[in-house]
């Protein structure tokens, strides 16, 4: 029994010593293919499952996003012929009929594999999205089918490890339903799936359907209704950052349709910091969109540079004439590039938005005028604002004095305004109330980046998962038949 035992000791010393001197060369040897990446994210799976790691589940949960650009149909034709050989798989335009990877797994391992149900569900997500990646109706038809079959399946287990990839479900397949036109067949499972996730206390899955809720609504320009709901649920503070960002930018929304301008700007400006720095760019393009309205709206002028960034100068270029002539104050200018771009407003939805700034493009020119005259005629007034006919100038000047915009007099018997001198700003209180908004910006900002600090769990050993981080896929497989 000594001898066994030193023998053992000895044969455990080597196999440390040969995986401490194999570790500068597994760090070299990483995937470098697609179909490598996918086996490994699986092999990952079934040991974050095996070990209860619930965070490295969600990493490579998560992780099945990342191959929606990547993954193509001989790629899904392999995996469902190890994993599933009974079920079909659709021959997309990119499959490749040279293509002779293979995964490489003994029979041993699959079978072991396909009894656990989070890596079933991870290779049909995967067939999910590359389902949708497609940009046809009868692969959007197939997404809603696989879908709720999906749904169905993950419902029938219940196991919090599935809470990821189910939001990933829910994801694509309200994606799916609004491509097809036919979004509001969804909200009722929607509601029940937010339901479930408030009573399994899933808040990365209660992020996922708050969003696509307010989407759905949004989608309708049912903002009322969207409004009543945000009242009555509260968004998860430890929610992923690209959830939190949508989040930020449909509240920000659903409060400049509502007319609170303030709130709006902030949460749009949060959402913006929060969007994704290299990705995401028709999110960041959309936000500054209504960022941009929103300032207009509020009496102040976009920052120039966001419309001339090489990056944003094309597809803000129809926002930045908009702008332009709000600036100038001309409303007969204003009018013409609204309705020349008019399609493109009511894709965007900021439709609505745009036909309120009339008063600030009045505004803006009265402003003007009340620099460069002492006194000017209400006719004259008339042209350069290029009021409609129906519009009386006197009128107009009189609510801008009452509002503050104007500092002027007018003189009735001679038709004429008499501007006043204007005072110094920096002798009011407006740098002080626009450097006070700055800290508060500032403060909001670190406090929400202390609330996304994730502390380490003292309970688990990081060291260990470090060096298992760190295997190669082939390093993995012989664990996984190991324990057999």
């Amino acid at each position: 029994m000594e001898q066994q035992a030193a023998a053992t000791q000895d044969k455990t010393q080597i196999q440390t010593q040969a995986s401490s001197a194999q570790q500068p060369q597994a760090q070299a040897q990483k995937p470098k293919t697609v179909l490598s990446e996918i086996k490994l994210q699986i092999l990952l799976l079934e040991k974050a499952v095996s070990s209860k790691d619930i965070k490295a589940i969600q990493k490579v949960s998560i992780f099945v996003k990342k191959f929606r650009n990547t993954v193509k149909s001989h790629h899904l034709a392999k995996l469902f012929n190890t994993f599933f050989p009974n079920v079909a798989v659709q021959q997309g335009n990119d499959f490749d009929a040279n293509f002779t990877e293979d995964l490489g797994l003994s029979a041993q391992v699959v079978s072991k594999l396909t009894k656990i149900i989070e890596v079933n569900v991870f290779i049909q997500c995967l067939y999910l999205i590359w389902l949708f990646q497609q940009k046809q109706s009868e692969a959007y038809e197939q997404v809603n089918v696989l879908g709720k079959q999906l749904l169905q399946q993950v419902q029938q287990n219940n196991k919090r490890y599935l809470d990821t990839l189910l939001g990933v479900i829910y994801e694509y397949l309200s994606k799916s339903h609004e491509k097809l036109g036919k979004l509001n067949q969804i909200r009722d499972v929607l509601f029940e799936g937010y339901r479930n996730a408030c009573q399994n206390r899933d808040e990365n899955g209660q992020a996922i359907l708050i969003n696509l809720i307010l989407r759905n609504f949004i989608h309708y320009n049912q903002y009322e209704q969207s409004y009543n709901f945000l009242k009555k649920t509260e968004f998860p503070e430890h929610a992923f950052g690209n959830q939190q960002a949508r989040f930020l930018y449909y509240t920000g929304l659903i409060h400049a349709i509502r007319g609170e301008y303030q709130e709006a700007y902030k949460n749009l400006t949060q959402a913006s910091h929060k969007a994704p720095d290299n990705t995401a760019f028709g999110f960041k393009v959309q936000a500054i969109k209504v960022i941009a309205l929103v300032e207009l709206l509020l009496g102040n002028v976009p920052n120039r540079d966001t419309f001339t960034s090489p990056e944003y100068q094309q597809a803000l270029y129809p926002y930045y004439r908009i702008v332009s002539t709000v600036i100038k104050g001309n409303l007969g200018e204003f009018q013409q590039e609204v309705a020349r771009s008019e399609n493109i407003l009511r894709r965007d939805k900021l439709y609505n938005l745009i036909q309120r700034l009339p008063q600030i493009v009045i505004k803006a020119g009265l402003r003007r005028i009340n620099l460069s005259y002492s006194r000017i005629s209400l006719n004259d007034i008339h042209e350069k604002l290029n009021l409609p006919s129906q519009c009386n100038a006197e009128q107009v000047v009189a609510k801008a004095i009452r509002d503050g915009t104007l500092a002027a007099v007018i003189d009735h018997e001679n038709q004429i305004v008499i501007t006043k001198e204007t005072n110094d700003l920096y002798g009011t209180k407006a740098p002080q109330e626009a450097y006070g908004e700055r800290i508060n910006n500032c403060l909001g900002l670190y406090n929400q980046a202390v609330k996304a600090l994730q502390y380490q769990n003292p309970e688990y050993d990081y060291g260990e998962k470090q060096a298992d981080d760190e295997l190669t896929t082939d390093e993995l497989l012989s664990l996984a038949e190991l324990d057999f």
